[in-house]
């Protein structure tokens, strides 16, 4: 990101969230890049992309997928991928570096459908010498420019494969993305797929603010989109639940919300390059504040028709939300067991409160103030566990509280001094076999002096 750019985004900050927060907002981003946080994964090696290629090939002389991708695809069939991409006088350069980086996957069994609303012929011409000799890329001009998910919709009624890949028109993949997207779908035979992603500049030539994301993370969807890009959907399903345009700019979100949470693969790899540039969501999302306004009444919309009690807030960070359960979390949603928050001390930095799954503390050390990696620390999401010293729980779970922590939840004194993360581990691993979520809530705090 420019030095232009990084003003403005701070300046957008600051107009929404005061002084103090963009202070320690760009204190915190500050310390990330020197710490090197911003800095993306290293692309895979040659080595490992000749070997991918070589194992495509094996494939292509009908090996059995099992033999590339591991005995839990034994019996199943290397799925075709349709990468839809919607085009609008999108920059020659720009899809040329697209087309580019599909005809560069070690993957071969895909099709591109380019559908073009544009009023020049600057997309048809871009894509032309590739036309000529790769017929697994169709170009579909569109009579009229309806728009991100009517142009999407119309891309879809072309597709071939059995799997739908979302591709932005000005993006570009990691050449082994295709890749590594078909392992999942047949080690897992999922429904959907997601993978990480990062930023690159205008040019293409720096790559940065890697978004590692967590497995699927149903809280953590209900703030914001984090599953994004790179986005890959059973085809049946895809157009089942056609894109609503009426949620343009939030309507790879509002799929999201409205498809099954079920069969979701999640590929731990930097795999989709979300390029910057004046204009650009990824640059800054306040360029497009009407986007977040569509994720907003999205999310609003589910939450209504899935009969839970709640109203959404645009968060600090645009693009993220705040729900406001009525009259709580237990109340509003059955799933949630265990809810908890930051524990610090004298000096505002955390010491305890969400714990991994080894025991240790997430965020520790940070400024409770801070947002951490991806805005996590600051945004409500799913957890394996909570220190009971920050913790609230739901009726249904007192007599287990009780059993693990050996008093009642009202009568329970504790002690700052004593090491507590046993039982809570323990206490919130048998709620998840009870069915009960824990969330983490980063509007509880309890500070020790």
């Amino acid at each position: 990101m420019s030095v232009r750019e990084d003003l403005h985004k701070t300046l957008n900050y600051l107009r929404r969230n005061g002084l103090s927060d963009t202070w320690i907002a760009a204190r915190e981003r500050l310390r990330a890049r020197a710490d090197g946080e911003e800095c993306s994964d290293a692309p895979a090696s040659e080595e490992a992309l000749a070997a991918q290629r070589d194992a495509w090939r094996r494939l292509m002389r009908g090996a059995a997928p099992e033999t590339v991708f591991g005995p839990a695809c034994a019996g199943r069939t290397a799925p075709k991928i349709s990468v839809l991409c919607p085009a609008y006088e999108t920059r020659a350069i720009y899809l040329e570096q697209l087309i580019a980086s599909l005809e560069a996957q070690t993957y071969g069994c895909w099709e591109l459908i380019l559908a073009d609303a544009s009023e020049s012929r600057g997309v048809e011409a871009a894509a032309q010498p590739f036309l000529d000799w790769d017929p697994r890329i169709r170009y579909v001009h569109l009579p009229v420019n309806g728009g991100i998910s009517r142009n999407t919709n119309a891309a879809a009624q072309y597709v071939t494969g059995e799997y739908v890949a979302l591709l932005d028109h000005d993006d570009f993949l990691a050449p082994d993305a295709l890749f590594e997207a078909a392992g999942g779908i047949l080690r897992t035979d999922c429904e959907i797929l997601y993978t990480d992603e990062d930023k690159c500049d205008e040019n293409a030539a720096r790559f940065f603010e890697p978004n590692r994301k967590p497995d699927f993370d149903y809280d953590y969807l209900l703030s914001n989109n984090y599953i994004c890009h790179l986005l890959v959907m059973k085809r049946g399903l895809f157009l089942a639940l056609p894109l609503r345009e009426r949620f343009d700019g939030a309507q790879d979100y509002d799929l999201l919300l409205r498809a099954p949470k079920t069969r979701i693969c999640h590929v731990p790899k930097v795999l989709y390059h979300w390029r910057t540039h004046p204009g650009s969501t990824a640059g800054d999302p306040g360029n497009k504040s009407y986007a977040a306004e569509a994720g907003k009444n999205a999310l609003e919309e589910y939450l209504s028709a899935h009969g839970i009690d709640a109203e959404v807030r645009h968060a600090r960070h645009r693009g993220f939300y705040d729900v406001i359960y009525h009259p709580d979390i237990f109340t509003a949603r059955s799933d949630v067991g265990v809810t908890g928050g930051k524990i610090t001390d004298r000096r505002r930095r955390v010491i305890g409160g969400q714990l991994r799954e080894d025991g240790s503390v997430e965020f520790l050390g940070r400024d409770e103030r801070e947002s951490g990696p991806m805005h996590r620390m600051d945004t409500r999401h799913d957890c394996v566990a909570v220190d009971v010293r920050c913790m609230r729980i739901r009726p249904e779970l007192r007599g287990l509280y009780q059993e693990v922590f050996g008093s009642s939840y009202d009568a329970h004194i504790l002690l700052p001094e004593v090491d507590y993360t046993a039982q809570s581990l323990a206490f919130c691993r048998r709620a998840a076999a009870l069915g009960y979520r824990t969330v983490w809530d980063p509007e509880m705090v309890l500070r020790l002096s």
